[in-house]
């Protein structure tokens, strides 16, 4: 069976790609078979064929391989087009964005996603997005839509239609993505590349479901001339179809909610984070520190991501080296460094230092932070967890609240705050899970190493990994991060580092100590400096300052107070000059 091009062409949209509902989907699935026939002389399994996997390079565990795109290149220049929309049934007032008009913020919105994308690639991609500044309204209301089985997408689709007679669409038809996931290449295939549809509300969840999707609702292809030569392509019917031709925003569907400008910047950001690294959402949680998790995210991209898409290199660190780095500001250098898992192949650690001095930091405190990845062959299933410097914790259920609270720790097995956590059955978000100052290590929490909560150790599938790697943050300043890595045994029970310390904590006295009653802290410093003690419970809170000031050299005593503290284990801490020393604190009744 031969087939010419233009046949292929004409069977392909005959038959565009429908809902679940639709009765077409068998005979569609057998037009695919006969042209995978006709153009490969035998069938091949679709997994083969999608364009979604990578091809496998010879050599393992070899640091983690950028690429070009999914759906829209990650360097160059893009062109798009923004529409403005409001539905016939829209009567909400909003200051910012008037009812029949366009929204105050529109052409700013543009600007600022080409700033941001700007900075985001040092200026290796352009995105130029053009406003429509006519204000375009559906032809319907929601609720007629949605009597007539129809939604948002046959809305775009005549939108689309109305644009055509005073829009030049060639001119948003740069990029050949046609069948070429993550091969993007420059040069028109027909397809327009980047249409942005904005919503003003929506009241019927029937109508549009989603804040935002990376698709344009309608299944299938949409032709703007009689030729067949050009056309926009609105996914699969099933949504969230990075392949389309544009995306959909609105704000909160079924709460009448506006949009606002920065509400969609920020979504925009994650739906066109579908078109550079495909349909997957590699984190559960990221609070705020990446634009592909499902759900927290921030601004800028974290340095995994940047790092795919080619804007920056990791730095690499040799395991089996101990070895003390100074790590800049993460967002304005894209300095990172990445720590392979040696018992995991394509198993990673990744280390950031942010400062939040650039408005597209979105982090929640100052500190340094580190991810875990999973850089899978496949683009779609790689993951990245981020570490809590808090820890993970075993977690139960207020039920008179409905919310839920860390129980006791449980570093290997228990879970932190920015992943969805199972309880009865049901999954849980914690209280801070958008974004919480206890994820960042800083020098109140400045370990990441076996034997402490959080650990380096994990569970992963049905094996248990062990990594002997010890990170210790020695410094923040201004300028840098000072992190020593060791893979051999913890810095604080080091010979060498014992016979050079410049500081040391002496147990409490008496210990354990009652409640209520005072305690003693002996400390010793063998150069003058400033020397800063606190007492912290096992969930890292700061609950007790006993000393912070400048030290001259020598031992030291300070008495301390427990009124208040109630009976259970605490830690005490002392930075000093060479870094952090602690104490275990036991307050009995």
């Amino acid at each position: 069976m031969k087939l010419s091009s233009d046949s292929l062409k004409l069977l392909r949209f005959a038959f565009p790609i429908l809902p679940a509902s639709g009765r077409l989907i068998p005979i569609l699935l057998l037009f695919a078979s006969l042209i995978s026939y006709a153009q490969t002389g035998s069938h091949t399994p679709a997994a083969y064929t999608c364009g979604t996997c990578e091809e496998q390079p010879s050599t393992l565990g070899k640091g983690i391989t950028p690429h070009s795109g999914s759906w829209l290149p990650t360097k160059g220049h893009i062109r798009g087009l923004v529409v403005f929309i409001q539905t016939g049934s829209d009567k909400n007032t909003d200051a910012q964005w008037p009812l029949g008009s366009m929204p105050f913020w529109a052409n700013e919105y543009a600007e600022r996603l080409g700033q941001y994308f700007h900075d985001m690639s040092f200026g290796q991609l352009d995105v130029r997005l053009d406003v429509h500044q006519s204000l375009m309204i559906t032809g319907k209301t929601e609720e007629q839509y949605v009597y007539w089985n129809k939604n948002f997408g046959d809305a775009i689709r005549e939108i689309v239609d109305s644009l055509n007679s005073v829009v030049d669409f060639a001119e948003y038809d740069l990029w050949n993505s046609e069948n070429k996931a993550y091969r993007v290449e420059p040069g028109p295939d027909g397809k327009i590349d980047l249409i942005i549809c904005i919503f003003r509300s929506i009241a019927n969840t029937n109508f549009l479901p989603f804040s935002g999707v990376s698709d344009l609702g309608f299944a299938g292809y949409h032709f703007l001339d009689s030729t067949l030569s050009r056309w926009v392509y609105g996914g699969t019917g099933f949504y969230n179809d990075a392949g389309a031709s544009g995306l959909t925003i609105t704000r909160s569907p079924g709460y009448r909610l506006v949009v606002g400008a920065e509400h969609a910047f920020n979504v925009t950001i994650h739906e066109l984070g579908h078109k550079f690294f495909g349909e997957g959402h590699p984190a559960e949680l990221y609070g705020g520190l990446g634009v592909m998790g499902n759900a927290g995210n921030g601004y800028a991209m974290n340095s995994f991501e940047r790092h795919l898409a080619g804007y920056i290199s990791y730095r690499e660190s040799t395991p089996g080296i101990d070895t003390t780095i100074q790590l800049k500001d993460y967002v304005t250098t894209g300095d990172a460094l990445l720590i392979p898992i040696p018992a995991l192949d394509r198993g990673y650690f990744s280390l950031e230092y942010r400062q939040n001095v650039s408005e597209w930091d979105t982090a929640p405190a100052q500190g340094l932070y580190i991810f875990r990845i999973y850089d899978s062959w496949g683009h779609n299933q790689k993951k990245v967890q981020l570490i809590s410097a808090e820890g993970a914790f075993e977690w139960a259920l207020d039920s008179a609240s409905n919310t839920i609270y860390p129980l006791r720790p449980s570093a290997l097995t228990g879970y932190n705050r920015f992943q969805r956590i199972p309880l009865n059955g049901k999954n849980y978000w914690a209280p801070g899970w958008w974004g919480d100052a206890r994820s960042a290590f800083t020098m109140q929490r400045p370990n990441f190493s076996v034997m402490k909560n959080p650990t380096p150790d994990f569970i992963f599938g049905r094996d248990t990994i062990r990594t002997n790697l010890h990170i210790n943050l020695l410094e923040m300043n201004e300028n840098a991060a000072t992190v020593r890595i060791s893979y051999r045994e913890p810095v604080i029970l080091s010979v060498e580092q014992t016979e050079q310390r410049m500081s040391t904590l002496s147990p409490p006295y008496p210990h354990p100590l009652p409640s209520g009653e005072n305690g003693i802290v002996t400390f010793s410093t063998r150069e003058s400096g400033r020397i800063r003690i606190s007492i912290f419970d096992l969930l890292g809170r700061e609950v007790r300052l006993l000393v912070d000031s400048y030290i001259s050299s020598g031992t030291h005593q300070r008495n301390f107070q427990t009124a208040g503290l109630r009976p259970g284990t605490y830690r005490l801490l002392l930075i000093g000059p060479d870094g952090n020393h602690t104490q275990p604190l036991l307050i009995v009744r």
